[in-house]
């Protein structure tokens, strides 16, 4: 053979050994690449609107266990990056359009408000992205396999109220008066549910629209009954406790409702308005368990404050799933690992022991009937009742 051949045949085979190479070592790369490339999630809420408070609220709950744990996961730092869809389902698609092809999140927290998860469910759901609702929501919004809600099916939760005020509290009869979005109607709906198998009548519904200035209107004359239920939350739920006071009804017509209607966060707003209301709700910052005994101290040093309302707690308990789904997933981000990974979670959290049902993709939870009522001058909650470790229903 010349030596030209020999020379030719030696690149060749030099070639062929570098591209070997450099197969061997591309998956590694990239494997590397992935575990040092920053853990990117997005957060969509209604940070203006009539919600904002709230949202403020439990973003500021996810931001403590970030920093407790140095914005980072493994080898993975974290990287928050936060959108306000203003409670406008519109809004609500371009900006998870944003997140997720321009941003290139791992995963999503939100939105919050019922009617923009609604709006971006085929979007989240086409994509595959990981997707964490920023609170309790009805069924159909977690239709995918890659969507979980960290708090309690909106319907069920307002079935459990319709049950006990019937076979607890007594009561037979009942106006419905809630705000006109899909949370509000879809939680009457399971109230109505429950009050009506267990025994109750409903004798009038009044879905308000969201951002109404003057309840008045909607509560005056009022059918005679037993009670009245609602399903509202921020603002309006301020403006309807204040409004039945004013017009007589707070201790004519007794008010009961699920949380977000007497939030703690809007008690004080509400002051002697909210006495006598009866909620039903997954956590209190009142809760006597070590894991909220410890939250509610480092959050009063975080912020200078006590947290008032299951916001709070509940965004920290999405930094503790969070945290979970990608050390289960061994850093892994690709979003069927992730997915996997929240379907594993198993944690002790500030509202309890928490685990996702797996055809369901809500949690299990304890819910706690409470009162409110005066404590030292101020409106407080008084635990009256709890049903244990409730499997959550799908519808």
């Amino acid at each position: 053979m010349s030596k030209v051949a020999k020379s030719s045949t030696r690149r060749k085979w030099l070639q062929s050994v570098a591209t070997l190479a450099l197969c061997v070592a591309m998956p590694a790369a990239q494997a590397q690449a992935q575990a040092t490339a920053p853990l990117k999630i997005g957060v969509l809420g209604s940070f203006t609107g009539g919600a904002a408070d709230i949202n403020k609220g439990e973003l500021d709950g996810l931001k403590l266990k970030l920093k407790q744990i140095g914005y980072q996961i493994g080898d993975r730092q974290v990287e928050l990056i936060v959108e306000d869809d203003g409670g406008d389902p519109g809004a609500g698609v371009t900006k998870m359009q944003k997140l997720v092809e321009r941003d290139k999140v791992d995963m999503v927290v939100g939105p919050f408000l019922g009617h923009v998860v609604a709006a971006t469910q085929e979007y989240v759901g086409k994509s595959g992205i990981p997707q964490l609702a920023m609170v309790g929501q009805i069924p159909e919004n977690a239709k995918h396999p890659n969507s979980f809600v960290p708090g309690w099916n909106a319907v069920q939760l307002g079935r459990q109220m319709g049950q006990y005020a019937v076979n607890k509290l007594g009561y037979k009869t009942a106006v419905v008066i809630s705000s006109k979005f899909a949370y509000g109607e879809r939680v009457s709906e399971g109230f109505i549910d429950g009050f009506q198998k267990a025994g109750g009548k409903i004798e009038r519904e009044v879905y308000v629209p969201l951002g109404t200035a003057d309840w008045g209107p909607f509560i005056t004359g009022a059918p005679k009954a037993d009670s009245v239920f609602a399903a509202t939350l921020g603002a309006d739920a301020i403006k309807l406790v204040k409004a039945r006071h004013e017009y007589g009804q707070r201790d004519r017509l007794p008010l009961i409702g699920v949380i977000s209607t007497v939030d703690g966060m809007l008690l004080p707003a509400m002051g002697s308005a909210a006495y006598g209301a009866v909620a039903v709700t997954h956590y209190l910052p009142e809760l006597d368990i070590p894991e909220n005994r410890q939250f509610i101290e480092d959050f009063k040093k975080e912020y200078g404050k006590t947290p008032i309302g299951y916001y709070e707690a509940l965004g920290y308990t999405i930094g503790q799933i969070i945290e979970s789904a990608v050390t289960s997933s061994a850093g892994k981000t690709d979003p069927a690992s992730l997915v996997a990974g929240l379907n594993k979670v198993d944690l002790k959290t500030p509202q309890g022991n928490f685990r996702f049902d797996p055809q369901t993709r809500f949690p299990y939870m304890d819910y706690y009937f409470v009162k409110v009522v005066d404590k030292a001058g101020k409106p407080n909650f008084e635990i009256i009742d709890v049903n244990r470790d409730v499997k959550p229903e799908n519808n």
